[in-house]
């Protein structure tokens, strides 16, 4: 039996871009016809420009519409149902734009047909996974990227990881099924904190991440949908408050050494402040506020605190799963990277 693509595309402000992306992508499909059903499945997010409408070739493409704008997560979710119900094997989400090449598609179908199928594994883009001198990333996405991923990263259970808000992703049915279901689906935003919600998701439910460095196409005229300033304040929220979440539900909701040497090390560091203050206290009506005895004590107390958290950290990030790196040859290929 032939194996099943799905390609979901979320729709919303790409005028002038989307019907050469479609055509890239049915030229991909008309290559690969022999081997793999590709379905497209292309989300209108209530575009105010109807960018859809530029496409030619309706007749090859499953066309959803919503009647209000819901946002890229909900679209995204939205083809992906579609595309489950239609028994597809294997998922492939893609932006609207065309900043995600459709040539990638040539080698990243047969890798995730070979992957096991009975496991949970998402294969993703990174624009950062290698440094390169011609990286045309906007800016203030490089920027966010720099500041606000250290704090993801902390979040989450891998090792490895990056370029947390690409959405070039994948999955095979099983995991796509993990990730739509009841007990799952309400942790994924639907707007344009997706892409880190879906990788939180994952996170929680152990799923295996492959990374493959991509080149993004954005062009002279390229602008987003998205608000790239008015995500920072998000972003940095939704992170910070997933590190909490993070800690309660491993070393506090589940015992383990490094529950130990979490409590050990805000312990230590909460009696050396009481026994500093106790040391303080008879004194400060004299004026003496520090004497060599209680500052060696607090001295000693806190450095205690920090080695241990030290060790805390260390496990943590012992504990963690890395990320598969992957090599497409279609990367070293484009922009004539390679040298003659």
């Amino acid at each position: 039996m032939i194996t099943k693509i799905a390609i979901v595309i979320p729709c919303f402000r790409a005028s002038g871009k989307i019907d050469l992306f479609i055509k890239k992508l049915l030229g991909i499909k008309s290559a690969l016809i022999s081997q793999y059903q590709i379905n497209i499945y292309l989300v209108n997010d209530c575009c105010p420009e109807d960018s859809y409408r530029e496409i030619e070739h309706f007749d090859q493409i499953n066309l959803i519409h919503h009647k209000n704008n819901l946002g890229v997560g909900a679209a995204t979710l939205t083809g992906f149902k579609k595309a489950l119900n239609d028994k597809n094997d294997f998922f492939i989400k893609m932006d609207s734009d065309g900043q995600h090449p459709a040539e990638y598609l040539i080698e990243l179908i047969p890798y995730l047909i070979s992957l096991p199928m009975h496991r949970l594994i998402m294969v993703k883009g990174s624009r950062y996974s290698l440094q390169v001198a011609d990286d045309e990333s906007p800016l203030i996405r490089r920027f966010g990227s720099f500041f606000l991923e250290p704090l993801a990263r902390i979040s989450l259970s891998y090792k490895g990881l990056t370029d947390i808000a690409n959405g070039f992703i994948s999955f095979n049915s099983i995991t796509l099924e993990y990730l739509l279901s009841k007990r799952f689906s309400n942790k994924i935003e639907k707007r344009f904190l997706f892409e880190s919600s879906i990788i939180k998701t994952c996170s929680k439910l152990g799923v295996d991440i492959h990374e493959f460095n991509m080149h993004s196409s954005y062009g002279l005229n390229w602008r987003s949908s998205m608000n790239s300033y008015g995500m920072i304040l998000p972003l940095l929220i939704y992170w910070s408050k997933s590190i909490f979440t993070t800690i309660f539900s491993k070393y506090i909701c589940r015992f383990n050494l490094g529950s130990f040497l979490l409590i050990a090390s805000f312990s230590n560091l909460l009696v050396s402040l009481f026994i500093f203050g106790l040391q303080i206290y008879p004194n400060i009506s004299k004026g003496i506020f520090v004497t060599p005895g209680n500052a060696s004590g607090f001295t000693s107390s806190f450095i205690l605190s920090v080695i241990i958290f030290c060790f805390f950290v260390v496990y943590d990030y012992a504990s963690r799963v890395s990320v598969k790196k992957v090599f497409f040859r279609i990367y070293a290929k484009e922009k004539n990277a390679v040298i003659k």
